[in-house]
């Protein structure tokens, strides 16, 4: 058994140490938009999605370091996501982990713009990554830019901020694979791939992070829900509003545990991924 608190402490340190070294050096001109950059990846986070990346690599028999770059360009491109959520013109939040969203902060251009920059970044690091296998950057391009794009975080969140709610579970199935669990399909199928891993290798980790990442929004969903939510019916785009809490736990469950088979066979170390999945599936905060 690892210990799962450690080896988060220990790869999120990794992982900040990287992303320090992506970022605009303070006072780099302009030195606004260098500080709303540095602003918006340096204010806290769990960088599960770029630890996800870090062992999908190991798992496919490579090295953490082999999918650094993939693991920073995941986290630029989630925290882009992140910013642009919060804008006005989306979910008009003006909190984040308990700070000042960037357009909050740095006013709304500014948040538009340190997105914008957040996602060139994160492209611009898959493009100097190491060939770890055929394709190479390439390849690590690819399935950013496929979870980025239409058909997945943009899809996902054109679908949240629609005028008419989720009426039934294809709708619901579609805002949770592209708002939520198409990124994290990509960082595991990135590390996989800078690792070196077989494209069977890549595709059970793809699996994992789909199966995650669901898993992960149904626990979201039920965190967000009111304690006495119940019954089908909640507001907003919920899984809530077709399924009661007891069917979102069991569909969280059988998604987890899809998770961990989808680890079968895989070359390298897993026991971080299946402790991971666990974990993210049962927290309470």
């Amino acid at each position: 058994m690892i210990a799962l608190a450690e080896y988060l402490k220990s790869r999120r340190a990794r992982v900040e140490a990287a992303l320090l070294a992506a970022l605009p050096a303070e006072g780099r001109r302009p030195a606004c938009l260098t500080e709303a950059l540095r602003y918006s990846v340096l204010t806290g986070g769990k960088r599960m999605r770029p630890i996800l990346c870090l062992a999908a690599a190991e798992a496919a028999g490579g090295s953490a370091e082999d999918a650094m770059h993939a693991a920073v360009a995941v986290e630029l491109l989630h925290t882009y996501t992140l910013v642009h959520d919060d804008l006005p013109c989306m979910d008009n939040d003006l909190l984040r982990r308990g700070q000042p969203t960037v357009h909050a902060k740095f006013g709304e251009a500014m948040g538009v713009l340190a997105g914008d920059a957040l996602q060139a970044l994160a492209f611009g690091m898959l493009a100097c990554a190491p060939a770890g296998r055929a394709g190479g950057a390439a390849r690590l391009i690819r399935e950013l830019a496929d979870a980025a794009g239409p058909d997945g975080v943009v899809g996902g969140q054109v679908e949240d901020i629609a005028d008419a709610p989720p009426a039934d579970e294809a709708a619901i199935n579609f805002g949770h694979q592209h708002k939520t669990a198409d990124l994290f399909r990509a960082a595991l199928r990135m590390g996989a791939l800078a690792g070196g891993g077989g494209d069977a290798d890549v595709d059970r980790l793809g699996d994992y992070g789909t199966h995650l990442g669901l898993a992960f929004q149904i626990v979201d969903d039920l965190l967000d829900a009111p304690a006495d939510a119940g019954a089908p019916g909640s507001t907003g785009y919920t899984c809530l509003r077709i399924w009661t809490k007891a069917e979102a736990r069991q569909r969280a469950v059988a998604h987890t545990e899809a998770a961990v088979a989808a680890l079968s066979g895989l070359p390298g170390p897993v026991e971080p991924l299946a402790s991971l999945v666990r974990e993210l599936a049962t927290r309470s905060a």
